[in-house]
């Protein structure tokens, strides 16, 4: 038994990668896989999301402040790094990515192509076809920024890195990943590099 609990089912992107950030840090945690919109998960948080947070009598929601959180509390290598400029950087791609990543690469390619048909339904083409293009411009923004780094903010891994790899992880399952992904060669050697991480395979969702 643990103190440290992540609520939310382990194959949500958000859900994993908090659990990176404690495998990173070493801590040991256990997985309630609670769903977003169930009433166990409202009551930890409000507008009914996942992943949600307890260590001991502290109970967190919201991905980024649970990893600051796990970061801040528990020994092990820092998550964010120290110099301003790179830490600025890392907040940066963590809000492309909620605020313009997210949507385009997961809810409307991933969702469609590998959700909705394990639950019977039919892809919305026009859906997954309409965000083709806003998902090849991001990749091209990442990689960019890959170019001549090994990570997308300071020398080491941080929590950008985290937010990113679990919706690469899925991207490339898809059919328009597996076109769109070989284009993008720094983007590639990034995910190959923190595909052998032991954070990474620890955190596989199961089927995945």
């Amino acid at each position: 038994m643990t103190d440290v609990v992540v609520y939310g089912f382990p194959g949500s992107t958000y859900v994993r990668t908090v659990r990176l950030a404690l495998e990173e840090k070493g801590v040991a945690h256990e997985v309630d896989p609670l769903a977003p919109g169930s009433d166990e998960i409202k009551a930890l948080h409000p507008f009914a999301k996942i992943p949600a947070f307890r260590h001991g009598d502290v109970m967190l929601y919201e991905t980024l402040a649970i990893c600051a959180y796990v970061d801040a509390t528990f020994d092990g290598p820092a998550l964010q790094p120290a110099d301003a400029e790179a830490k600025a950087r890392m907040l940066q791609w963590i809000s492309v990515f909620n605020g313009y990543v997210y949507r385009p690469m997961v809810t409307n390619i991933v969702i469609q192509r590998l959700v909705v048909p394990r639950r019977g339904g039919e892809p919305d083409e026009a859906r997954i076809k309409g965000a083709v293009a806003d998902v090849r411009n991001q990749l091209g923004l990442f990689d960019g920024a890959l170019a001549d780094a090994d990570w997308l903010a300071g020398a080491e891994i941080s929590l950008a890195d985290m937010f990113l790899a679990p919706a690469v992880f899925y991207l490339a399952m898809t059919p328009e990943g597996e076109e769109m992904l070989p284009d993008f060669a720094h983007v590639g050697r990034w995910y190959g590099t923190i595909q052998q991480r032991p954070s990474f395979a620890a955190t596989a969702p199961s089927g995945g």
